[in-house]
């Protein structure tokens, strides 16, 4: 994977500060970075800060993000999310998974992208819907629970390298292991080892869940 993408850092663009970061990763759950890279010019030309946003009256939010999977829900959570940021942290967002999920729209997984990709703090796996598909097809784990999917890749990996690892998993479940390609026209380059693209059992058999949980990781 590091082949691959040897650079993998965050698709996301458009923002300058950590607030505006946050918002970005907040939008992007079940929506492509790209999406959201349409979207975020023109709010963050009007809401640039969590003052304003906090301010802003959410059907005019709606209408900037009308593009986006669950618009009505982001634009609700991300006016309430400045408010919390504005009155409870001041302005200024929480450097904690703690106080992170103390905002509106944050959970776990989002804390810790926010956490290692702004910070590269390794604080944890973030298992979004790619990490999740990856992990599951390659034998990593069986769970859908995206806490369970995090503690299995950080059995598997060394906490310096939680933050690369998202990275490359989002980057690989986006380009290469796509949620509706078809075995056969799978460009996935662990196809010996991929339930989806080999049909082998997770369970059994040369690298199978069990064996990957307490051996070594294929890659």
């Amino acid at each position: 994977m590091e082949k691959l993408f040897p650079d993998s850092s965050s698709e996301l663009r458009n923002w300058e500060t950590d607030f505006q970061f946050l918002l970005c990763i907040i939008l992007s759950a079940q929506t492509t970075d790209l999406q959201v890279n349409k979207v975020t010019h023109n709010l963050f030309a009007k809401y640039p800060d969590p003052a304003s946003l906090s301010e802003a009256e959410v059907g005019e939010v709606e209408k900037i993000l009308s593009s986006i999977n669950y618009y009505r829900t982001k634009s609700k959570n991300i006016v309430n999310a400045a408010k919390v940021v504005k009155t409870r942290f001041h302005g200024r967002v929480p450097r904690s998974v703690e106080k992170l999920i103390e905002i509106p729209g944050v959970g776990l997984k989002t804390a810790n992208v926010y956490l290692n990709s702004m910070y590269q703090a390794n604080q944890g796996v973030g298992a979004d819907t790619h990490v999740m598909r990856v992990s599951r097809r390659l034998g990593f784990t069986d769970s859908r629970d995206p806490r369970k999917v995090a503690i299995a890749l950080q059995k598997l990996y060394p906490k310096k390298d939680w933050y690369r690892v998202t990275a490359l998993f989002v980057l690989y479940g986006r380009y290469y292991c796509k949620a509706r390609v078809k075995p056969e026209n799978s460009k996935c380059i662990f196809k010996e080892f991929c339930t989806h693209c080999s049909g082998l059992d997770p369970y059994r058999g040369q690298f199978g869940y069990r064996e990957l949980l307490y051996g070594k990781p294929v890659f």
